[in-house]
């Protein structure tokens, strides 16, 4: 039977996170450990390269903006638009100060022994490629559509009239699309391994509760119900471990996503008042790039809310372990588990608010309000 791309990555790297360090290689931002000195260097060109199409990208929007300042569709619709590739860059840029960080925890938890299923890095692999697939294939809907009413996707400056020919107006999208797709790719790549990440961790605080649960005490078996009780021990701590790091490498990242949707919120709520019912193109393509925001944001509290929900749950399963047939030190020692577990792990945006369906709940709401806020002073 033919291997799917995936299981030949499976089969190249048995790794946690094999599918997700080689699609952050190809896009830029993983440099293998393997690369000799002039492919690292070359790999270098390549990833100042990728950054410099974003940059240029963020620049042309910026003057095009600038020379339609009389249009405030136009400009909210760029602002809309570049407000993406904004969130996607500042993220990059804080990926990249915290990746020597990140490779070392990526490191430790490699070589920890914990297992993870081959169906758990499918499910996480086939996520990263549907979430790319999606966005490529909506941002290229809408291109198209510009493209057959004669517009620009976004307005952004060009050495040339976009407007003076079709092969011109095709060249200008082709432009745009270039500079726009990798920092897609870059974003979705990050996204994939810091899911993948905090999913880990979910299922080894799940594989901690079961073996909780399932711990027998018997009087003729001792040294090896205590061996498995410190192990359990052992590895919650490790856990906890893992959850800290992840939280001082990520809270900037999680900072940007949380303002970024606030904002994104606010300035689509701000569209929806402004577009007429007869701009149905323009109102439509608002709501599909916020409904695509919000389903991002809401993984990553979904999931940083699963985190919380889990290594809680480490002290219901060991209050429901066989713990009254144990000796009194083992008990203490289960009560030791316990009140530790009774400070969940969590992950926070800018260690301001934590990463949960509430937090979500809350970003939702900011943005309601500064939206209200700003219709009054309007009005």
């Amino acid at each position: 039977m033919a291997l799917t791309v995936l299981e030949r990555f499976y089969l190249i790297d048995d790794g946690f996170f094999s599918f997700n360090i080689k699609y952050l290689f190809f896009v830029g931002l993983w440099p293998e450990k393997t690369l000799t000195r002039n492919q690292k260097i070359l790999y270098k060109i390549y990833e100042i390269f990728i950054h410099t199409l974003t940059i240029i990208f963020l620049i042309m929007a910026g003057i095009g903006t600038y020379q339609h300042n009389d249009d405030l569709l136009i400009v909210l619709s760029n602002m809309d638009k570049s407000l993406v590739v904004y969130n996607f860059f500042l993220k990059t840029i804080i990926f990249l100060i915290k990746r020597d960080q990140l490779k070392d925890l990526i490191d430790e938890i490699e070589a920890s022994g914990d297992e993870v299923t081959k169906e758990r890095k499918k499910l996480m692999a086939n996520y990263v490629m549907v979430i790319t697939g999606i966005t490529a294939a909506v941002v290229s809907a809408f291109s198209i559509l510009a493209l057959l009413e004669g517009a620009m996707s976004i307005e952004a400056w060009m050495p040339f009239d976009p407007m003076e020919s079709s092969m011109n107006l095709v060249l200008s999208l082709q432009i745009i699309a270039v500079c726009v797709f990798p920092a897609l790719c870059r974003a979705f790549a990050m996204q994939g391994l810091v899911c993948s990440m905090i999913r880990y961790l979910c299922d080894q605080l799940i594989h901690l509760q079961k073996e909780l649960r399932s711990l027998d005490y018997v009087k003729d078996a001792e040294m090896i119900t205590r061996m498995k009780f410190k192990m359990i021990i052992r590895k919650h701590i490790r856990l906890m471990s893992y959850s800290m790091k992840m939280e001082s490498i990520f809270k900037e990242y999680f900072l940007v996503q949380n303002l970024a949707v606030t904002v994104e919120l606010c300035l689509n709520a701000v569209m929806m008042t402004t577009v007429g019912v007869q701009q149905i193109t323009l109102l439509f393509t608002f709501l599909v790039y916020l409904v695509l925001a919000l389903i991002n944001a809401y993984i990553y509290c979904y999931l940083g809310n699963e985190l919380i929900i889990q290594s809680e749950g480490i002290a219901l399963a060991a209050y429901e372990s066989t713990w009254t047939s144990w000796p009194v030190d083992l008990q203490k020692d289960l009560l030791i588990v316990i009140n530790a577990s009774q400070r969940p792990l969590k992950l926070s945006a800018g260690g301001m608010a934590l990463l949960s369906i509430q937090t979500f709940s809350q970003a939702l709401y900011n943005g309601y309000s500064i939206f209200a806020v700003l219709n009054d002073a309007v009005n």
